[in-house]
């Protein structure tokens, strides 16, 4: 019986993939999990592993070939098992992540062989053919640049390290962000980009979904500072990561969802779903090819130490902004936290990750002179204060169930005692 491979869901939001390259050849052999081809959208662009050992039967999806979630791409069997047409009809969109239907033995009329190695340097991918368009650069040019990608790819770093030692650019072209307006071009208009599109329409669907509630709550991070201030550096030369405040945050987040089932679910107009794992979604901003925010999952997050958490987050941060993030880790979230504070905002009101029914939303941490009460007498004592900021599906989530999570999260953060 073969073995379908399938275009997988690269992220909640993404509902087709581009085939970059195949890297076997119709009767090649290959082993369970070995990467067998590449595909890539606007946000990632990942390797395929094959779903089971054998032979890659068929290419029913040819590189350069864009097409939806849920397509079959072809097919891995044993050598000897006869081929039928395969369907390229898009199954429903409720495939898991990375979807291995099993299937009676079938084939396809064979695609074009997928390119050699060497051929790879006329293949652009959709990143690199956006800069191309944005900057005027036709076919032509383009295929003239020297790759340093696989088998003479062009990559992104090469058409940019093109475009700066570019001498004349045609007036046909759209002018970068970056660049400077002139006095006779006053603006710019660019094309809304497929990943700009997506977070539009995303927002605009979680808007018109939940009903959105948002409740703030002021936390004293001091008791977490002595718990910094003690074991940072030590931890820094030991896990070669830093000990944030959003490490203590996903730390203690995680602790008190598994007293808040409400707030760890998920809600249609027929079921509630509430969900045993805890798979922390940690929104990561991005500024290449442009601005914009990805949201990768670290899975059964309630199972790390801080240490874990503080490698996970480095880790999942690193790879979303280098563009090597995973199809399965952008999906699968039950809860996600937001930082605007990192850039200094004070808080903010978070929109929903759809399915999920709530998001903290953090704030800028800094000193404030407060007021404490000490053996019955008011002093002013200097504390690092932050705002958080909860906001729910009114639909599913109470403002007293909300506000009972946030109580417990504040106790939680500002009790803190243990170590690293």
């Amino acid at each position: 019986m073969a073995d379908n491979i399938i275009m997988p869901q690269l992220g909640e939001s993404i509902a087709e993939g581009t085939i970059v390259k195949w890297l076997k050849n119709p009767g090649d052999q290959v082993k369970k999990d070995e990467n067998i081809l590449l595909i890539s959208t606007d946000k990632v662009e990942a390797e395929i592993p094959s779903p089971s050992t054998g032979v890659l039967l068929n290419i029913a999806v040819g590189p350069g070939q864009t097409v939806a979630v849920g397509t079959v791409l072809g097919q891995v069997g044993a050598a000897n098992e006869v081929s039928q047409k395969v369907s390229l009809t898009t199954p429903p969109p409720s495939l898991p992540e990375l979807h291995v239907n099993k299937a009676e033995p079938v084939a396809v009329p064979v695609a074009a062989p997928p390119q050699k190695s060497g051929d790879m340097s006329s293949f652009f991918s959709p990143l690199v053919r956006r800069i191309a368009h944005e900057h005027g650069i036709k076919e032509q040019e383009l295929a003239s640049i020297d790759g340093s990608g696989r088998g003479g790819r062009v990559s992104k770093n090469d058409i940019l390290s093109y475009l700066a030692t570019r001498t004349s650019v045609p007036k046909t072209a759209i002018p970068s962000l970056q660049a400077e307006i002139s006095d006779s071009d006053r603006e710019i208009k660019k094309p809304v980009s497929t990943m700009r599109r997506v977070i539009m329409e995303n927002m605009m669907a979680s808007r018109a979904t939940s009903a959105h509630v948002t409740t703030f709550f002021e936390i004293d991070y001091t008791a977490i500072d002595k718990v910094r201030a003690a074991y940072k550096d030590q931890f820094k030369q030991d896990e070669q990561v830093s000990l944030t405040y959003t490490t203590f945050l996903a730390a203690a987040v995680c602790q008190v969802l598994k007293r808040h089932p409400y707030i760890n679910a998920s809600l249609t107009k027929e079921s509630i779903s509430f969900k045993k794992d805890i798979h922390l979604g940690m929104a990561v901003a991005i500024e290449n090819p442009e601005p914009g925010l990805m949201v990768p999952v670290i899975k059964n997050a309630d199972k790390q130490n801080l240490r874990g958490l503080a490698h996970a987050i480095n880790d999942l941060s690193s790879r979303v902004r280098a563009r090597k993030i995973k199809p399965d880790e952008l999906s699968g979230g039950t809860f996600t936290i937001t930082n605007p504070g990192n850039y200094g905002a004070i808080i903010g009101t978070p929109i929903i990750n759809q399915p999920q029914v709530a998001i903290l939303g953090v704030g800028h941490i800094k000193k404030q002179a407060i007021v404490l009460e000490v053996d019955g007498t008011d002093v002013i004592a200097i504390r690092k204060i932050g705002l958080l900021g909860l906001s729910f599906d009114h639909r599913l989530v109470d403002g007293a169930t909300a506000d009972i999570f946030m109580a417990d999260l504040k106790r939680t953060l500002e009790t803190w005692t243990s170590a690293p």
